[in-house]
């Protein structure tokens, strides 16, 4: 980080601070929208599965009710053809007025018995269907004699059987079983087109339910990123705005070789850029620092104690270590960190001060990768972190009119950070 902060005015950081922030928060929030989605169209799927079950059922009933009323105007008509078939012959005495009696009685018997299988799913049928089996069959053996009469030439015999009412008795009977099994399955018809209508209904229902609750957990989201965004900026400001004149400690960290990554790929280098930010911002807002100032690669942070700073320092490089790891050497990001604690001048917003430069100046004096820090901030941390320092001496550096006393900090990365930092 090359600028002097005394010399020059910060530019105003607030609305690109406002936007990361938002950003951050947005980003700790799609978990819950994201997983609200999936149960909208998980739960959608199912209910639009079975929605898809019932109204195939529905319709397979429908069409089933509609062959079983088929098959009994079917059993109807050929037992009146088949009258009819008798009467023409006892009349007439001419054997061709036979043939429809003839194809019915060959067919009544397998049509009964399809109306009987087409029933069998309703237990209120299978009396019916006993009562039709029967009377059919008493219906074909009354013509079958009264025709067996007229063939043996006692026409008189074969009269009197039909004029005796047997026949009327037995088609008045098939007429009756024949219509309450139509009433039947009219009504299962009824209840079934019902169902589908309900199970149409209830999917709207959900659909729109779901569409509501995911909307619900979104509005949600939103209020919580909102919220979270507005307290961390109101944070902010609170903390810079009441340091007129404060000890605070400073950190300033700049990435190593950030300018030949811009000359090599400036796409890129901007997304990875991007992404570390996305990585760092959370681990100092999570130490309670406030970043002041950013530009380009390099990040200024004002923290209310050395230890809260060096505490964010080391996770940084830490968590920068873990990533860069499962990088070719390459391509790896790697910060400076230099970190510095004194009086700091705020004024609107800005921080300025031999405090901001010690820290900018300690920064490049850092191995990429590690930590620099005056001799303030190291009696600050000396007794409270199992850390160790090597001493730099007193170092001459620039715009800084008294030499400074450096130490860079050796730590170990990974697991070790968290029992450093204890």
């Amino acid at each position: 980080m090359a600028s002097d902060f005394s010399l020059s005015k910060i530019p105003d950081p607030k609305a690109s601070t406002v936007i990361r922030r938002l950003g951050y928060e947005a980003g700790q929030n799609l978990r819950l929208i994201t997983a609200g989605v999936a149960i909208f169209i998980i739960l959608l799927l199912a209910v639009s599965f079975w929605v898809s079950k019932k109204g195939g059922e529905a319709d397979e009933a429908v069409a089933h009710t509609v062959r079983n009323e088929r098959l009994i105007s079917l059993v109807q008509s050929q037992l009146q053809e088949a009258e009819i078939s008798q009467r023409g012959f006892l009349l007439t005495g001419d054997t061709s007025y036979l043939e429809p009696y003839d194809k019915a009685a060959s067919t009544i018997s397998t049509s009964v018995e399809a109306l009987g299988l087409g029933v069998s799913d309703n237990r209120r049928q299978d009396g019916n269907i006993a009562v039709l089996r029967s009377l059919s069959t008493q219906k074909l053996s009354e013509l079958r004699q009264n025709i067996e009469r007229r063939r043996a030439g006692d026409e008189a015999a074969a009269v009197s059987g039909v004029r005796g009412g047997q026949g009327k008795v037995l088609m008045d009977g098939v007429r009756d079983v024949l219509e309450r099994m139509r009433t039947e399955e009219e009504n299962l018809m009824t209840l079934r087109a019902n169902q589908a209508r309900r199970a149409g209904f209830v999917l709207e229902v959900m659909v729109i339910g779901l569409a509501l609750l995911t909307a619900l957990m979104g509005a949600i989201a939103v209020r919580a990123t909102l919220r979270r965004a507005r307290s961390a900026e109101a944070s902010r400001d609170e903390l810079l705005q009441r340091l007129d004149r404060k000890l605070l400690a400073i950190m300033a960290a700049d990435i190593v070789g950030y300018s030949r990554m811009m000359e090599g790929d400036e796409t890129q280098t901007l997304s990875r850029l991007k992404d570390v930010r996305d990585r760092i911002d959370p681990i100092i807002a999570g130490h309670g620092g406030s970043i002041v100032t950013t530009a380009g690669d390099s990040v200024l942070v004002a923290f209310a104690s050395a230890l809260s700073a060096i505490d964010c320092a080391v996770e940084i490089q830490g968590a920068m270590a873990a990533d860069n790891a499962e990088l070719p050497e390459d391509e790896h990001l790697m910060f400076r960190i230099g970190i510095n604690v004194g009086d700091v001048i705020v004024q609107d917003g800005d921080v300025f001060g031999d405090t901001v430069n010690v820290a900018a100046r300690l920064e490049p004096v850092a191995e990429p990768g590690g930590i620099c820090i005056s001799r303030a901030v190291r009696d600050h941390i000396r007794k409270q972190r199992h850390l160790s320092f090597e001493d730099l001496g007193f170092l001459q550096v620039k715009n800084i009119a008294h030499p400074v006393s450096a130490f860079r900090v050796r730590f170990e990365h990974g697991a070790r950070v968290v029992e450093a930092l204890s």
